[in-house]
């Protein structure tokens, strides 16, 4: 654990010297999602723009996932880091975990700031605890998923120049702009071995109910499984 807290110090430590990052993570996240929120209010439907947050907000975490952790080798590449980890005693797991937690961090900060700036727009929320709640956890099922996009990239080096092409048709695939439900049932297939599915589906279950139901619960049991399957094949 100690080598874990040590790296994610690392990075917080190059962010601290470079201070336009965190200008950049406060703002980007808002003009990323935004056009997609916006457009939800031409409907007039609060519960449709909620429905719409709440999927964006988590691809936008999964696009957090998929370069911190997913495509964190290079980015030690491009620092002049890597050689410096790959000959110290930590393995390439927890150097993915420090990852995965330093992402969740910056996800945080990412998060209360995008729903701040949209509360001045006019977007309001509902969220409650369960929906922080939820935040909260997705953070390990999408490491562990980007553990399994990190194996791949250093598998297929190829795989990792179309990081974000990969991470938009995984957001549209997951249902971050329309429920799955609505999907052809060969997309549907697609859909439902991705973890992203199950977050989004609960999440908006969340907001409709406003609490945890045996539904939620039992997507929650399956999300599990496939993730861990997904973090097993990427060790």
């Amino acid at each position: 654990m100690k080598d874990i807290m040590y790296l994610i110090k690392k990075d917080w430590l190059i962010r601290k010297k470079y201070k336009f990052v965190w200008i950049n993570m406060t703002l980007t996240p808002f003009f990323m999602i935004g056009p997609y929120i916006f457009t939800s209010k031409l409907f007039g439907k609060v519960n449709f723009s909620e429905s719409i947050l709440i999927g964006t907000l988590l691809w936008y975490w999964l696009n957090q996932y998929f370069w911190g952790v997913g495509d964190g080798f290079g980015e030690e590449r491009s620092e002049g880091t890597l050689i410096s980890i790959i000959i110290s005693p930590v393995s390439s797991l927890k150097f993915l975990f420090s990852k995965g937690i330093d992402t969740f961090l910056t996800n945080i900060y990412i998060t209360l700031f995008t729903l701040i700036f949209f509360a001045l727009s006019g977007i309001t929320t509902k969220f409650s605890l369960w929906i922080f709640v939820l935040l909260s956890i997705s953070g390990l099922y999408i490491t562990f998923f980007s553990i399994f996009f990190a194996a791949l990239a250093l598998w297929k080096k190829k795989i990792g120049s179309i990081n974000y092409t990969l991470q938009y048709f995984i957001g549209l695939l997951s249902g971050m702009t329309s429920p799955v439900n609505y999907y052809p049932i060969y997309i549907k297939a697609i859909s439902y071995i991705i973890p992203l599915t199950y977050l989004i589906s609960i999440g908006r279950n969340i907001i409709q109910t406003g609490s945890i139901d045996n539904k939620n619960l039992y997507m929650l049991l399956i999300l599990t499984v496939i993730s861990f399957l997904y973090l097993v094949i990427g060790k």
